[in-house]
């Protein structure tokens, strides 16, 4: 029995194997049962994917790499790749030169280690990127000119400060506040002061001189040393205890260089380093946090709790309470991601608060004083759910968009009104949970994430009809092709030839996963691209893919990147115009496919020194030399329902397939090779034409079971398939 079947599309891509019995699935006859290195077009075809070209050899000393767009505008943007202590910049494929200085050409970024690449977040304004990671003083990378850039630390005031190491004592002094509440000062008497050259000191102390005016056991406690002249000299520290009998002062923190025999001190009431400390009356009521040094004696404030009068404050009434320190440090880490959102810079999570989001003034960035909570003024929320959530990544959608290890979460912004301290509110919507190390990226305004365990691709956005933010799983129908992802980019459609593409790099067996998306027509179509080599990282700048390729190239370990290119159908490539041989030394021995002027040539190997492949013939207008990748696309099994009833697991044999093509000049049906060269004096001598059109494969050999068309290619030239007709011999 002969039955005619129908493929007009590939709209669906790859389908997960777990889904072949499901034939009453709407998506099963648009599907492929494999989709290896063809991309899905809006329209529904499939097409060979674009080739890879050679940009940089980054050889075998680095093994993370980190891709970075730097996006100025649409016509002016680099690619940054981070690797272990260095930042290189490459612009239209072009690595700067003399960006550090005469003979290098990358910035130095010697606090970049290996272990902290995959982690790295970053955010861009302008000119500027900030760099982030936990263990990383957070940076910024400022474009001056193209081959001038400057890399620093980020340089933040009026950090937000905690009780790390709280602790309170009760100073030898006397305290007065100006007024019982609101904006005070607060000022010292009945003070003793102590000036001098140490007896010595260690790691946590200093030993006052012998004659010090500090007879009893804790005389200077809550007051502060400065150290002023010898060895350490311009540290200052809280004095936490005193033993008269030895004149050793306990000091906090710990010394940065400890004094010596040679070192002077002073010891006053106040110093600079009191701002944000704490001064809490204990005999009534009264609580105020310093927030300006005025001199030794004066200190401004802020009242939390008012003051019973105006009353002085005696030895004994009061306490002060220290131990506060910066929120980000070397101890206590830095902020693991950032991005910009209405007028503010946000950080989210560090190790010790790990579910915890800063915001910074508005329009002063680098400013995070929260102030009084007036509505300019620094905001800080910290996520409070029955599991600690440490936060992933933040992002800047519609609203400030959090994602945690476990779950979502969202500030709401209303359309008539900023966020301000009073109004910024950490709300929880769904729980999934993100995975640390992958970027998230925005693809018409919903977020792209990979589910902490790596399972899955999801797309978090807002619900006009729920009125909420909702999860859709991207890769729901192709749950196979998610393996363990440790990248992701996203490029948006430049035209009606292409789709939204996501680009998806698997840590198991170093495949690339990409999805073609259009939004509107709810059309998600997964195909994967692996190449001679792994894939190791991928990033979009502006319209252009970026990868990092791990290859073995002379029985070495190699990681180049390269560029896709719809120009090139080989990996790996260089490219030219008229010439007759090229220099191929980044892939010395490997064999190499040619094609001159869109003829191919007989394959070479690359040979040792001067590692150089000559063409059969000149080229006069263009050539590509690179490795070759398979292609190859096959349908579903096919299940026609006949009036006789099904014909699952029934022998098949595919007759004949006709195949509508665009632009194609090399295609292989179920092993037979259609042809597409004209016949005629000459024609050997000519590269194949572009055909466009129906071509039949007759003469197919083979039943099976399930009745599949294989596409494949024998040459690197380009194939798109829009549809497929196929006959087919059922039974005997």
């Amino acid at each position: 029995m002969r039955v005619t079947q129908f493929q007009t599309n590939f709209s669906v891509g790859e389908l997960d194997p777990l889904l072949r019995a499901r034939t009453d699935l709407s998506q099963y006859q648009n599907a492929l049962e494999e989709a290896t290195n063809v991309v899905i077009q809006p329209q529904g075809g499939l097409k060979r994917r674009d080739g890879l070209k050679f940009i940089h050899n980054f050889g075998s000393s680095f093994t993370s790499f980190k891709l970075i767009p730097f996006e100025f505008s649409v016509t002016d943007s680099f690619l940054l790749v981070v690797v272990t202590g260095r930042i290189y910049v490459f612009k239209a494929g072009v690595l700067q030169t003399n960006i550090n200085g005469s003979g290098n050409n990358y910035i130095a970024a010697s606090s970049i280690t290996s272990a902290m690449i995959d982690e790295i977040q970053f955010t861009q304004a302008v000119d500027t990127l900030i760099l982030c990671h936990e263990d990383l003083q957070t940076k910024r990378l400022v474009r001056n000119t193209d081959t001038n850039w400057t890399l620093e630390n980020l340089p933040l005031t009026n950090l937000p400060q905690y009780a790390y190491a709280f602790a309170t004592h009760a100073p030898f002094f006397d305290i007065t506040p100006s007024a019982v509440t609101g904006n005070i000062t607060i000022t010292a008497s009945n003070v003793t002061t102590d000036t001098g050259t140490a007896q010595g000191g260690a790691a946590s102390s200093i030993t006052l001189k012998s004659s010090s005016s500090y007879t009893s056991d804790d005389d200077p406690n809550g007051m502060w040393v400065t150290l002023t002249s010898g060895t350490g000299s311009g540290q200052v520290r809280y004095i936490s205890d005193y033993v008269a009998s030895s004149k050793v002062a306990t000091v906090y923190p710990a010394w940065d260089t400890q004094p010596t025999s040679s070192t002077g001190y002073k010891v006053e009431a106040f110093a600079a380093d009191a701002v944000n400390n704490y001064a809490q009356v204990t005999s009534t009521f009264g609580r105020a946090k310093y927030v300006e040094f005025v001199s030794s004696t004066v200190m401004k404030a802020v009242t939390e709790v008012p003051f019973f009068d105006t009353s002085t404050v005696t030895t004994g009434n009061w306490e002060g309470e220290f131990g506060y320190e910066d929120v980000w440090s070397s101890t206590r880490g830095w902020p693991r991601s950032a991005t910009f959102h209405e007028g503010r810079l946000y950080f989210g999570g560090s190790k010790s608060r790990p579910n915890t989001v800063w915001g910074s003034r508005s329009i002063d960035f680098f400013n995070f004083d929260t102030g009084t909570g007036l509505d300019d003024e620094g905001v800080e929320a910290t996520i409070n759910t029955n599991q600690l959530n440490s936060i992933v990544n933040i992002v800047a959608g519609a609203d400030l968009r959090i994602f945690t290890t476990g779950a979502e979460f969202v500030v709401i912004q209303s359309e008539d009104s900023p966020v301000t301290p009073a109004t910024f509110l950490v709300r929880p919507q769904t729980r999934l949970g993100a995975k640390p190390g992958v970027p998230i990226e925005d693809l018409n305004g919903a977020s792209v994430f990979i589910q902490r365990q790596g399972k899955s691709v999801n797309a978090f956005q807002y619900g006009s009809g729920t009125r909420s933010y909702q999860i859709q799983n991207v890769s729901v129908l192709s749950s196979h092709l998610v393996k363990n992802p440790i990248d992701l980019a996203a490029r948006r459609s430049t035209s009606t030839d292409e789709a939204d593409r996501l680009f998806i790099v698997n840590g198991d067996d170093g495949s690339m996963s990409v999805y073609s998306i259009l939004v509107g027509q709810d059309v998600i179509a997964p195909s994967s691209f692996t190449t001679d080599g792994q894939f190791v990282a991928v990033a979009v700048e502006i319209s252009d893919v970026y990868a990092v390729v791990k290859r073995t190239v002379n029985s070495a370990t190699v990681y180049y990147l390269e560029k896709f290119d719809s120009a090139v159908t080989l990996d790996s490539a260089l490219t030219g115009g008229a010439a007759s041989s090229v220099n191929m030394t980044h892939l010395q021995g490997k064999e190499v496919r040619i094609v001159r002027d869109g003829a191919v040539e007989a394959n070479q190997t690359v040979p040792a020194s001067p590692y150089t492949i000559t063409f059969g013939a000149a080229a006069s207008s263009s050539f590509q030399v690179g490795l070759d990748y398979t292609v190859q696309a096959k349908t579903m099994p096919t299940e026609p329902t006949l009036q006789s009833g099904s014909v699952q697991g029934v022998k098949k044999r595919v007759v004949q397939v006709d195949a509508l093509l665009n632009e194609t000049k090399d295609l292989t049906i179920n092993g037979k090779q259609i042809s597409f060269r004209n016949f005629g004096v000459g024609a050997l001598d000519t590269p194949i034409q572009s055909f466009t059109g129906l071509k039949t494969a007759h003469g197919i050999l083979g039943y099976s079971a399930t009745g599949q068309i294989t596409l494949s290619q024998t040459a690197p030239l380009p194939m798109t398939v829009l549809g497929l007709e196929y006959k087919l011999s059922v039974g005997n």
